[in-house]
């Protein structure tokens, strides 16, 4: 969405009349500068296993083809016209200039080295070296459904299959699935209750407005390499390098600034943290996104695991 936005609200003749045209698709130009700039907002993504730079650049052109037809189609159904589509493109605008302000304050910061790499692998072996990934069987059910009933039930209850049976009986929506989680995944504390717990032992995780009922079916190591976590842990030190120019920038502007709210705030988020149009937080390396960060936490209700 970001990628079309960007390219829509460039799109005008000023951008073709230089460079080298790269492809053509019913008359319009796709140039060698708007290739750059898609290798590098590509190499953003890439994982540590980058395609060769000939097959990248295939992709890239590709990328830009498949893009410029679906722009084409939404501009002749007059799609750029829809009031909620020009909010979009002017929030994304703003990201993007604030995004280059930062940059440009931050001038060209000192890559992280190898002992700053080394020690903070060293320092979170939970992430890394003893990193164990856990099995789980669920059901979810809204949170308003887990009663004390509910509760009882699960504390006298065998497998989960037990569970599930009840919860039909009592006409209870749920969803059986099963999900894998990280060491890295979880909040400080929780794994090591898990490993505790043991196996096939239910008990309860917040979800947000779910409650996720669960077994544990296997526990393995899964440990990372030094190796293998450098460019994460790179990345992420960078990432956090940013984010704490952007909270000091942020609040030296509002010492000065006239602020003023007609509606004041219920609750402020801490500056740099809200997401509107600054970086996004940095992420621990090694932890996935798979996972919602909602408050996941594990409840004493059903094995004898004091709530966090």
């Amino acid at each position: 969405m970001l990628l079309t936005i960007i390219n829509l609200s460039a799109c005008d003749d000023q951008k073709k009349r230089n460079g080298q045209v790269v492809a053509r698709i019913n008359g319009e130009e796709i140039t060698a500068p708007q290739l750059a700039a898609e290798l590098r907002y590509a190499s953003r993504l890439q994982d540590d296993s980058a395609a060769p730079p000939q097959a990248l650049r295939e992709q890239a052109v590709e990328a830009l083809v498949d893009r410029q037809l679906l722009l084409d189609e939404a501009l002749r159904n007059k799609i750029d016209r829809d009031p909620a589509l020009i909010q979009i493109i002017e929030r994304f605008k703003t990201q993007a200039i604030v995004q280059a302000y930062l940059e440009s304050k931050a001038g060209n910061p000192e890559q992280p080295g190898k002992v700053e790499i080394d020690s903070y692998f060293q320092a979170h072996p939970e992430l890394f070296s003893h990193r164990k990934m856990f099995e789980v069987e669920q059901l979810v059910i809204a949170d308003q459904d887990f009663s004390s009933a509910l509760k009882a039930m699960m504390d006298t209850s065998k497998s989960l299959d037990q569970v599930a049976a009840w919860l039909r009986q009592h006409g209870i929506g749920h969803v059986q699935r099963r999900y894998s989680y990280s060491s890295a995944d979880l909040p400080a504390g929780v794994g090591n209750r898990l490993q505790t717990l043991g196996r096939n032992r239910l008990f309860v995780m917040k979800d947000g407005e779910r409650d996720l009922l669960c077994a544990l079916t296997e526990l393995r190591d899964s440990p990372v390499t030094a190796d293998a976590a450098a460019p994460q842990i790179e990345r992420y030190l960078m990432n956090k390098k940013m984010q704490e120019i952007a909270v000091a920038e942020i609040t030296r502007l509002r010492s000065a600034a006239k602020l003023e709210y007609i509606e004041k705030p219920v609750e402020k988020p801490a500056s740099g943290t809200d997401g509107k149009g600054l970086p996004a937080p940095a992420v621990s390396p090694g932890r996935q996104q798979t996972v919602s960060r909602k408050g996941v936490e594990m409840s004493g209700a059903t094995a004898g695991i004091n709530n966090q």
